[in-house]
Formats: C-alpha cells, structure tokens, sequence
C-alpha cells in the first residue's frame, strides 16, 4: 500500500489513516501486519480493491472484482 502511495502522491502525514480505513472497509484490519503473501486468494482480491481506491480516483474500472471472493465479500 505504501507504494501504490508514493505513486499516486498521497500525504505522508495521511497514509496512516489511509492505510487503516481502507483495510477497514474491506474487511482486512485485522490482517494488517500479515504479509499479503500469506492472504487467501479472495483476501488477496480484498486486497486489489482496497489498492484500486487509493488516491481517491474519479473512477474505477474492474473486470469482475468477486471473483475468487468468499459470498460475505461479495455483498
């Protein structure tokens, strides 16, 4: 996340909340100090979700974000 940060010139001073409101959103905060190559494959699409928002795009285009993910994801 840090990366896709730096990329998309997001405020050092926000990254924190950033980090933590994102994960929260997709169900990750409980994950945060697991290395994403130990996420499931629906945690890992969780994961590119949560990626995609950062920066606060005007849009987002997704070619079946569910896919893989577990029903309660979906919804």
């Amino acid at each position: 996340m840090e990366l896709f940060a730096q990329i998309k010139m997001v405020n050092n001073s926000k990254f924190d909340k950033l980090v933590y409101k994102r994960l929260r959103d997709v169900g990750l905060s409980e994950f945060m100090s697991l290395q994403v190559g130990k996420f499931s494959g629906g945690m890992r699409r969780r994961m590119s979700v949560a990626l995609s928002t950062i920066g606060n795009p005007c849009l987002i285009l997704m070619d079946e974000p569910t896919t893989g993910m577990d029903p309660v994801s979906r919804k």
